[in-house]
């Protein structure tokens, strides 16, 4: 109601332990850190500490399964006409991780792609899913 403007909520404080830092990305509303050279990304409030213990565990499975899921990226790539070269992890959400010990890693490309982005699903230590859309 005027005059009385809607006040903004403070934004979480940034969470670290050790090496890690997990900040809060208001717009997006989720919590990102970097581990191993990957972004991680949790929309739990307030910030779940296993998510460090988890991204542990997500890294060598991703770094382990690189090839296998470099191949499912491609099969979902097929048709479309972009640059296939160009595929990169945007990065890894362990919002299921802590109930299912699932990973979904979102992939992304340059220009060229436009806004089509493949996600590759890994539950339990194995692909289970990958599909691609815009």
């Amino acid at each position: 109601m005027w005059p009385f403007k809607k006040s903004k909520a403070t934004p979480p404080a940034d969470f670290t332990r050790g090496d890690i830092t997990a900040k809060y990305d208001e717009r997006l509303e989720y919590w990102e850190f970097e581990l191993d050279g990957l972004e991680f990304h949790i929309r739990e409030i307030p910030f779940n500490e296993a998510a460090f213990d988890w991204a542990r565990e997500a890294a060598p499975v991703i770094r382990r399964l690189t090839a296998e899921i470099r191949t499912r990226v491609m099969e979902c790539l097929q048709d479309w006409p972009c640059d296939k070269s160009k595929a990169e992890i945007l990065c890894v959400d362990l919002d299921d991780y802590g109930k299912s010990k699932t990973i979904d890693i979102a992939f992304t490309g340059d220009d060229s792609w436009g806004d089509f982005g493949v996600n590759v699903i890994i539950t339990d230590g194995k692909i289970v899913d990958a599909y691609g859309g815009d």
